[in-house]
């Protein structure tokens, strides 16, 4: 039954958000030894850094300012839940298949990112988070980023992206799958 749920959770919410039923000890309360890896100091360089990637088409530079699966697994993850709430603990079976589904569709959102606003010169003229910011045990989320672009040719655009995860000052896409 826990993995049909995460199987409907799965297909149906990009940002998994962990689910109440936990397995485990005192050691899920303990903070994770995880942390990001080639992260942006601050959200505003994360996202210069985004718009320059598509800019570029280039989807390396793309899959790097995102989580990676050791991120994900070891921080996302388990830390979606309120702050002082147990972690919980998934078998490696959820674990891939949670991450698959995260990876796969955010491996398709850079494709069409770089189909649709690759290559324009696009500067950012405002940011919003459509869904807002959440405190997670693990870390802060910044859901849902909208950006307002302009082109050298001062043609504007909205580019609907993925949610943000701030780790110790530190800032990953989580994914570029938009709600």
């Amino acid at each position: 039954m826990r993995f049909k749920r995460l199987l409907l959770l799965g297909a149906l919410c990009p940002l998994f958000v962990a689910m109440p039923d936990v397995r485990g000890s005192d050691e899920a309360k303990a903070a994770p030894a995880v942390r990001l890896e080639h992260a942006a100091p601050s959200i505003d360089k994360l996202i210069d850094e985004f718009v320059a990637a598509i800019n570029d088409k280039d989807k390396a530079r793309l899959r790097q300012l995102r989580v990676s699966q050791e991120e994900y697994v070891g921080l996302i993850l388990p830390g979606s839940v309120q702050p002082g709430t147990r972690r919980p603990q998934y078998n490696q079976e959820e674990t891939e298949y949670l991450w698959g589904m995260l990876n796969g569709k955010s491996i398709y959102a850079e494709a069409g990112l770089i189909a649709s606003f690759g290559g324009h010169n696009a500067t950012v003229t405002q940011k919003e988070f459509r869904k807002g910011i959440t405190q997670y045990a693990d870390y802060t989320a910044y859901k849902q980023l909208t950006l307002t672009l302009k082109d050298d040719k001062g043609t504007e655009a909205t580019m609907r992206i993925g949610s943000i995860a701030e780790v110790d000052g530190q800032f990953k896409f989580i994914s570029y799958v938009r709600d």
